[in-house]
């Protein structure tokens, strides 16, 4: 299988499982913060491949949580998972940099990660809520959970690119084969 073709097919498998996870009962909700176990891992799967299976595999993201999170809700949240082609760029970027060290590339998009969702909420909450205090409360939340629910993320997504790479479906840099 040529390179397009498998990077193709992993964008359509990586995006599936992406909207799949939002239906997933593994799922912390409040009014503006939804922790969904899992969610991520596509996403960072993803930065292992290219830019586009980034692109498709977050849009894949937004339309499942539009299709589970009810409205005003939806909003906050759909916004939110886009802001995920930021830190996996950014993180695509990092890997493909070879001397950039795994753990500065997990701290450095989780801070990402967690800032732009902090950012969203901050925003949108006044505009749907019309209060500026819950807005602050709301974005230290999301950024504290965010933080957390990356590294989270990650630890699930780890084993799984190890198995990835072991089956030669992508492949992992060195500095990533402790």
């Amino acid at each position: 299988m040529n390179k397009k073709t498998k990077d193709l097919v992993l964008a359509a498998l990586l995006t599936a499982i992406s909207i799949l996870i939002t239906y997933s009962p593994l799922r912390l909700q409040t009014p503006f913060f939804t922790l969904t176990l899992g969610a991520h891992v596509p996403t960072l799967i993803a930065m292992f491949i290219n830019p586009w299976v980034v692109i498709m595999t977050v849009i894949g993201s937004c339309l499942g949580f539009f299709m589970v999170i009810p409205a005003p809700n939806s909003v906050i949240v759909v916004v939110r998972a886009a802001t995920h082609i930021i830190f996996a760029l950014a993180g695509y970027k990092m890997i493909k940099n070879k001397t950039v060290h795994p753990l500065i590339i997990l701290l450095v998009t989780a801070l990402l990660h967690s800032s732009t969702e902090g950012i969203v909420v901050y925003i949108l909450t006044p505009i749907i809520l019309g209060n500026q205090t819950a807005a602050i409360i709301t974005a230290a939340t999301a950024f504290i959970g965010t933080f957390i629910h990356h590294f989270l993320d990650s630890a699930i997504c780890l084993p799984i690119l190890y198995a990835l790479a072991k089956a030669k479906i992508i492949h992992l840099p060195q500095k990533f084969l402790y």
